[in-house]
């Protein structure tokens, strides 16, 4: 089912397409790695000042740990994400400057 985009004015314009739809969802994905990244930052440290160093130790620690490096994946993947949705931003910028390109062309050899 095609999406349409609210212009400023309050009209709808043509349906989007799936590349812009793509970009969209990967913008939105990525606001939320970022937010789960912060929080997971913000709960490892205050787990690691509130705990004292023998809570650390075993299984504790471990999860610790394992918080840490999901942390970690999860700013990393935010960071790819940036990445993939630069590329998506380029090549709609791309596209629409071909379309725009073919349009002249078209009002060329019509006119």
């Amino acid at each position: 089912m095609p999406t349409h985009t609210t212009v400023g004015d309050g009209t709808t314009a043509a349906p989007a397409r799936p590349i812009e739809i793509a970009k969209e969802k990967a913008d939105s994905v990525q606001e939320d790695l970022a937010v789960a990244g912060a929080e997971l930052h913000l709960t490892n440290t205050a787990l690691d000042r509130s705990l004292p160093q023998s809570a650390k130790q075993g299984d504790v620690g471990k999860a610790l740990e394992q918080n840490g490096i999901v942390q970690q994946k999860v700013s990393q993947a935010a960071e790819e994400l940036a990445e993939v949705t630069e590329l998506l931003e380029e090549e709609i910028a791309e596209r629409h400057r071909l379309e725009a390109q073919l349009a002249r062309r078209g009002m060329s050899e019509n006119g």
